[in-house]
């Protein structure tokens, strides 16, 4: 979707037809990466804006060469301005966190319930190694996040049902690919990116009616306060749905007391089942189908007997 944006705000009809513009010096890489920022700015939140110019240097340096490219006139020549969390993120229902769940293809569908479980942020997630998945004996697992790799920079573990294990090992056979990564990009030796996983989630939430207006907009971060309720609705300790969410400003002094064996007992206990999306009849009943195609979001994918 962002290059389409990048193609159509420039005037152009192809990628091509673009960049043959580039090579002949009639534009620049960075008039026309200002003036995606500036199309953008008049129709999408800061945040997505801000997302999407981050796509930009990256393709760039791959198309033209590290040589052809400056990130200092990058920021110069084309900028996007500061982005303030001012703007309020709508919170998706159950139906509708399933609903997204049943258009997805086994990448999102492992990703977007991962979110929407333990609430992690889409970094967090996208940045796991299978090593981090801490599998129990149950199923469910455990899930390792240690102080360089959260927001907060403090150790902490989250939790994912036996359900979402399910689903990860289900996207793996799919895919077809070895990676030490739960979500590995297209070769396998590095994570997917947030940019073509914000667009995708994106479009998930769209198609199942849950679209920006002036009032909020629906992002990953919507499934955080997603999960925070979730998880306090099932009867979890709310001084331990803090912890594995990570939103230490309101543990403050009692996060170097947390005894994580209590947490983890306390959300088996609490949360194990409840957050079951689709209920099993049958030792058969978490049969799925789906068309192989790698990063493909709007088909059916339905739970069935």
């Amino acid at each position: 979707m962002m290059i389409q944006i990048l193609v159509s705000s420039n005037g152009c009809e192809t990628v091509e037809q673009l960049l043959d513009r580039i090579r002949n010096d009639s534009v620049t890489l960075y008039s026309v990466s200002k003036r995606l920022v500036d199309t953008m700015l008049k129709t999408h939140s800061i945040g997505t804006v801000y997302a999407y110019r981050s796509m930009l240097p990256g393709l760039w340096e791959s198309i033209l060469g590290e040589n052809n490219f400056s990130r200092k006139a990058f920021d110069r020549l084309a900028p996007c301005g500061t982005v303030y969390p001012s703007i309020v993120k709508k919170i998706p229902t159950p139906d509708g966190v399933k609903s997204m769940l049943k258009m997805s293809n086994p990448q999102y569908r492992a990703l977007v319930s991962g979110l929407a479980v333990s609430g992690m942020r889409i970094g967090e997630w996208l940045s796991r190694k299978m090593s981090d998945l801490e599998i129990r004996p149950d199923g469910y697992a455990r899930v390792k996040l240690q102080a360089g790799e959260t927001k907060a920079r403090t150790d902490r573990f989250t939790f994912l049902t036996k359900e979402i294990v399910e689903f990860i090992d289900i996207y793996h056979q799919w895919l077809g690919m070895k990676s030490e990564y739960v979500f590995p990009g297209l070769n396998g030796s590095q994570s997917f990116q947030y940019g073509s996983a914000l667009e995708g989630i994106k479009r998930l939430f769209a198609r199942n009616g849950m679209t920006d207006d002036k009032d909020g907009i629906y992002s990953p971060h919507s499934f955080r306060t997603y999960a925070d309720a979730q998880l306090r609705k099932s009867g979890m300790d709310s001084k331990y749905v803090s912890a594995t969410i990570g939103h230490v400003n309101r543990l403050q002094s009692e996060i170097a007391y947390l005894d994580w064996r209590e947490i983890e007992n306390d959300w088996v206990s609490k949360c194990a089942e409840r957050l079951i999306f689709f209920e099993k009849q049958s030792k058969n009943e978490n049969r799925v189908s789906f068309n192989p195609q790698p990063n493909v979001i709007g088909f059916s994918f339905s739970v069935s007997s």
